[in-house]
């Protein structure tokens, strides 16, 4: 049931129509509806994992309450840890299990070795990446004292593990700031309602014109790179580029305005990120709620264990700063990249991404005098574009391995770029080009607001407004074909 299916919509209609004009007088009564809503949806893919998100739900539930409970230190520990396997354990079993075997095999092989051992034909939990995560945030929340568990919200915690707008692919919104929001009584907020069914038509725009248009010439130039142009792959990755934000971003607006729909504020997960100035700008402004719990769960908590154990300001030759940003950027970054999937081009990926952070983490300073002492103001028009430029064709360089099937490939595309046939014309598709451009203009004078065309024809008459709109949905069915899964699902 994609998000832009016809049986998606009719669900989400029925959703809508029971939850605010059947069930509004009781918030106990809406809230399991909701659960059951979130379950049906989730169990349309595939009732069989139900049973997998059940049963990692209630154990975080049940655990949460007893390290809440308990007293002593060392038992709260012990429940801590045994939650964190419990999510871990589950999380490497589905999606890892082979990966790790196969590096093993590779590994001992290098030595000699030949070994045969046993795999399985897991079937990958669609969205597990994304509830395992809800999950761990509500047990570190829960054992850090940041929130509170009550023993009596069984049906509201489990909501917040799987409420179906974000289930698939997000935002990640936590618990911490999805719980209030289920047990606070909410009221039917036109406004609110209009707003999310702009943000969803904006976000189904996005997938369906953008996105998808781009697939379809995407899928060919990396199916069969070896017999394109230099100039063809880098249109390729081009377009590649502007798909995963299109798609993903778009799903992320969808799943906000429906959120809206009902009455909850889930966090914005985009802000314009191909506008940003340099890698560490960008990755505030892309997949914020994934950025975030990275950073929050795993690369602040390095960074406090290595402060603590290094006192002096140098360990050896090198400053304790660089060597905590090091660290804590190199981990959380290939751990980043491993979230994304079991496969070394995401490694690679997540790598790349640190090794940009931290060249752009060591040279702001000298810059910063550099440009002062040239007189150049930070917000000169030129040089705000030369960094838009630098860091939209790092983004794109490191496309290629997160696009790629395996290393080689990546490599060979990089090596067809690199390539006397990169000055030739490529192989352009008029249609996706013009669609990226209308695209990229309508993001550019939107991009102050929440998403783009957020309160953008606000001023105008309403005749012109809805022509507009009407504009928007006839372009979306007229470009609307074969369903194409949101690149997100498969991690």
């Amino acid at each position: 049931m994609l998000f832009t299916s016809v049986p998606f919509v009719l669900f989400t209609f029925i959703v809508f129509i029971l939850y605010w004009f059947v069930l509004n007088r009781n918030l106990k009564i809406q809230n399991f509806f909701l659960l059951i809503g979130s379950y049906v949806f989730y169990g349309w893919w595939d009732w069989r994992f139900l049973f997998l998100l059940f049963f990692i739900s209630m154990s975080n539930f049940l655990i949460a309450i007893e390290i809440q409970r308990q007293e002593k230190k060392h038992y709260r520990k012990w429940f801590f840890i045994a939650a964190l396997l419990i999510n871990i354990i589950t999380l490497v079993l589905f999606k890892y299990f082979n990966f790790f075997v196969y590096s093993f095999i590779h590994l001992i092989s290098v030595f000699g070795f030949k070994v045969n051992m046993l795999t399985f034909n897991i079937i990958l939990p669609i969205g597990i990446s994304f509830y395992i995560f809800l999950s761990l945030s509500y047990i570190i929340d829960v054992y850090q004292h940041k929130i509170t568990v009550v023993r009596k919200d069984c049906f509201d915690v489990l909501l917040s593990f799987s409420f179906f707008p974000i289930i698939l692919a997000g935002p990640i919104q936590r618990p911490i700031g999805l719980l209030p929001q289920i047990q606070s009584r909410r009221l039917f907020n036109y406004v609110q309602a209009t707003d999310g069914l702009r943000q969803i038509l904006w976000g189904v725009f996005m997938k369906i014109v953008i996105a998808d248009n781009c697939a379809v010439t995407v899928d060919t130039i990396f199916g069969e790179s070896a017999k394109y142009a230099g100039s063809t792959l880098i249109l390729g990755i081009f377009l590649f580029t502007v798909q995963i934000y299109a798609d993903f971003a778009g799903y992320s607006n969808i799943a906000i305005g429906i959120g809206k729909l009902l009455g909850f504020n889930i966090m914005k997960n985009f802000a314009y990120p191909y506008f940003a100035r340099d890698i560490r700008e960008f990755w505030k402004r892309w997949n914020i709620s994934l950025t975030t719990w990275f950073r929050d769960y795993i690369f602040l908590p390095i960074a406090y264990f290595i402060s603590r154990k290094i006192k002096s300001d140098r360990f050896y030759l090198i400053q304790t700063e660089i060597l905590i940003y090091t660290v804590g950027i190199i981990v959380t970054w290939m751990l980043t990249g491993l979230w994304h999937g079991a496969n070394y081009t995401f490694i690679v990926w997540g790598l790349l991404q640190g090794f940009f952070l931290f060249i752009n983490h060591v040279i702001t300073k000298p810059r910063k005098k550099i440009l002062k002492r040239l007189n150049v103001r930070h917000n000169n028009i030129l040089l705000t574009f030369v960094d838009s430029l630098i860091t939209l064709m790092i983004i794109m360089f490191s496309w290629i391995f997160f696009r790629s099937s395996s290393i080689e490939q990546a490599f060979n595309y990089i090596s067809g770029i690199f390539s006397m046939s990169s000055f030739t014309m490529p192989e352009v598709t008029p249609k996706a080009i013009f669609l990226i451009q209308l695209f990229f203009v309508i993001e550019w004078f939107g991009r102050e607001k929440e998403y783009a065309i957020a309160g953008m024809f606000s001023q105008w008459p309403k005749p012109v407004k809805w022509i507009i709109y009407y504009g928007i949905i006839l372009t979306i069915l007229w470009y609307s074909g074969e369903e194409q899964q949101f690149i997100y699902f498969k991690f």
